[in-house]
Parts: C-alpha cells; sequence; structure tokens
C-alpha cells in the first residue's frame, strides 16, 4: 500500500468513528497545514485534529508516534492514532510532547508506572 494511502485509511476510520457519535466534522482543501481533519464538539468548541496512522508495534506491548514537528506550532489539539491491525482509535490531546507511546498490552514485566494506555483514550476530549 502506498504511504499516501495509508494515512487515508486512517482519515477515513477517524471519520467514521466521529460522524458516528454525532460530531460535525470538517475537512481542510489541503493537506498542508498538519491538520487532518475540524472537530465541532457538542459543546461548540473547535478541535484541529492530525490523525496517525499505525501498522505495527514499536516494542511488543506498544506503539510510538512521532509528534515533534507538531511542537509549539499551535495547530494541533489532538493526535488521534488509527492502530489498523486491531480498528482501534486513541484519541490523544496533543500537549507539545516530542512522541506519544502508548500500551496495547501488559509488558513482560508487568510494569504499569508511568504507562499510557491506549484505551484510555478511546473517547474523544471535548474539554481539553
Amino acid at each position: 500500500m502506498l504511504s499516501g494511502n495509508k494515512g487515508k485509511v486512517g482519515e477515513l476510520a477517524v471519520r467514521k468513528d466521529l460522524v458516528s457519535v454525532g460530531y460535525n466534522i470538517y475537512i481542510p482543501e489541503v493537506d498542508t497545514a498538519q491538520v487532518d481533519l475540524i472537530v465541532e464538539c457538542h459543546t461548540g468548541i473547535i478541535k484541529k485534529v492530525q490523525v496517525k496512522t499505525a501498522y505495527k508495534l514499536k516494542t511488543e506491548t506498544s506503539l510510538e508516534i512521532d509528534t515533534r514537528k507538531y511542537i509549539d506550532t499551535g495547530r494541533v489539539d489532538i493526535i488521534a492514532i488509527y492502530y489498523q491491525p486491531e480498528d482501534i482509535i486513541a484519541y490523544v490531546p496533543f500537549e507539545n510532547n516530542r512522541s506519544i507511546s502508548l500500551a496495547l498490552r501488559t509488558a513482560l514485566n508487568n510494569q504499569n508506572e508511568g504507562r499510557k494506555w491506549f484505551y484510555s483514550y478511546s473517547r474523544f476530549p471535548e474539554f481539553s
């Protein structure tokens, strides 16, 4: 699959998910401003969303998304991460971090401290 098509798969999955729960979605005419979707929340707040699609885990238990190019741009409110092998989405508020690491499985050493779980971000954050 071509790289552009991989990203489009994630964007379509996120759009479908958000529309199915009643959000209004707006799509920028051009894809040069690091914003894939504009989401109008039920509260009337507008959120700018960047969609990232992952096809494999970085480790045996978690995935990692590089977010360095969005730091201090003010363009991204939410990073929507679509994990294609399991057809699941995490909506992570963007806090100018260099990367986002989310666990999908328990670590081999059962460590939980400091781990962020993919499933903790399954709902779109309207109020952040």
